[in-house]
C-alpha cells in the first residue's frame, strides 16, 4: 500500500475550497493594491514595501492559478454539470484582476521592461478563458454576461500591458525625442553669406551664447511674484515635468531650459519650490508606475467607459440564482 503524505480530510478540504480560496485571495490582493499602492510614494517603511511587493507578485499568480483551476475542473463531469456556466463566468472575471488596478502597474522600473512577457501572458490567459467558455456552449445560461466580462477583462489586461510598454525606458526615450534638426547647412549658409557680401548687402553672423555669459534678457513668462496658489503649483510642476522628465533617460537639455528653471526657482520661496518639485515628482511617478498615460487620453476614456459599461451590464443582466462563488 502506497504511503499518502496528505490526509484524506485535508485533500477533501482542498478539493472543496481550492477555487473559492484562490478567488477570495485574488480579490484580497487586488484590494490591498488599490488602497495601499499610493502609499509607496509617500513612505519608506520596510514593512509597507514588503506588503506591497508581496501583493504585487502574488496578484498575477493567484489570478492565473485560479483560471487554471477552472480549466482543470471542467474535466470533472459532475462539477461541469453543477456550476459549469458559473465557472465560465469567473474565468474572464479573473482577467480583470490580471489587468491590475490603476494605482500600480509596476513596482520597479525594471518591471516595465517586461511588457512583452505580459503581452504573451495576455494571449495565453485570454485563450484559457475562451477555452473555458467554449466548453459550456451551446447551453450556457450566462452567455451574455460572460461575453461582456470577457471583453472587459481583455481591455483591462491590454491597458496594463500598454502602460508597461509606454513606461519602459526605451519607449519612454523614443517618445521624447524630437524631430531631427541639423540646423542650417553650413556650405549653403556660407555661400549665401558670401553672395550677400559681394552684392554689398547687409550680412552679419550672430552667435547666441549661453544666458549666464551673454544673454541676461531671457525670461520665463510663467514667473509670478508672491506665494503660488495650488493651481499655479500644479501648472508650473507640469511645465517643468514635460521638460525634465528626460532626466530619467539621460537626455541632454539646452541652456535655455536650464536657465528657465534656474530663474523660476531663484524667485520662489523654499516652501513654494518644495511644493512644485513634489508635484513634479508625483507626475513622474504616475507616468512610470501607473496607468495614467493609457487612461487619460481620448482612446483611453472610450475603452474605459466601454469596459465599465460591460461590467455593469454583466452584473445586472441574467443574474444567476446560484451563489456567485462556485
Amino acid at each position: 500500500m502506497a504511503f499518502d503524505p496528505i490526509p484524506a480530510s485535508i485533500r477533501k478540504v482542498w478539493d472543496t475550497w481550492n477555487l473559492r480560496g484562490f478567488i477570495i485571495l485574488s480579490l484580497s490582493l487586488q484590494t490591498i493594491l488599490i488602497f495601499f499602492a499610493p502609499f509607496r510614494k509617500r513612505t519608506a517603511n520596510m514593512f509597507m514595501m514588503f506588503v506591497l511587493w508581496s501583493a504585487y507578485l502574488l496578484a498575477d499568480w493567484a489570478a492565473a492559478f485560479a483560471v487554471g483551476l477552472i480549466s482543470n475542473s471542467q474535466g470533472d463531469d459532475s462539477a461541469l454539470a453543477d456550476n459549469g456556466d458559473l465557472l465560465a463566468f469567473w474565468a474572464p472575471f479573473l482577467l480583470v484582476h490580471l489587468g491590475g488596478p490603476d494605482t500600480i502597474t509596476a513596482f520597479a522600473l525594471e518591471d516595465n521592461a517586461l511588457w512583452l512577457r505580459h503581452l504573451l501572458g495576455l494571449l495565453f490567459q485570454v485563450f484559457a478563458a475562451c477555452y473555458v467558455f467554449l466548453q459550456t456552449l451551446p447551453h450556457n445560461k450566462l452567455l451574455v454576461p460572460t461575453i461582456l466580462m470577457l471583453l472587459a477583462g481583455l481591455i483591462k489586461y491590454a491597458e496594463r500591458t500598454r502602460a508597461l510598454y509606454l513606461a519602459s525606458l526605451e519607449t519612454f526615450k523614443k517618445s521624447m525625442l524630437k524631430e531631427p534638426d541639423p540646423g542650417p547647412n553650413y556650405a549653403k549658409f556660407m555661400d549665401e553669406y558670401s553672395s550677400r557680401k559681394e552684392a554689398k548687402l547687409p550680412a552679419r553672423i550672430n552667435i547666441t551664447g549661453e544666458p549666464d555669459r551673454e544673454s541676461k534678457t531671457m525670461t520665463y513668462d510663467g514667473v509670478k511674484e508672491g506665494i503660488l496658489s495650488k493651481s499655479d503649483v500644479v501648472m508650473h510642476a507640469h511645465h517643468f515635468f514635460e521638460i525634465f522628465k528626460g532626466l530619467i533617460v539621460d537626455l541632454i537639455f539646452s541652456f535655455r531650459e536650464r536657465h528657465e528653471s534656474r530663474q523660476f526657482f531663484q524667485q520662489r520661496s523654499a516652501e513654494d519650490a518644495f511644493k512644485v518639485i513634489a508635484v513634479e515628482l508625483n507626475f513622474m511617478y504616475k507616468v512610470l508606475y501607473t496607468k495614467v498615460r493609457v487612461v487619460h487620453s481620448i482612446v483611453g476614456y472610450i475603452f474605459r467607459f466601454f469596459a465599465f459599461a460591460n461590467i455593469v451590464v454583466a452584473r445586472v443582466v441574467h443574474l444567476p440564482k446560484e451563489e456567485w462563488i462556485p
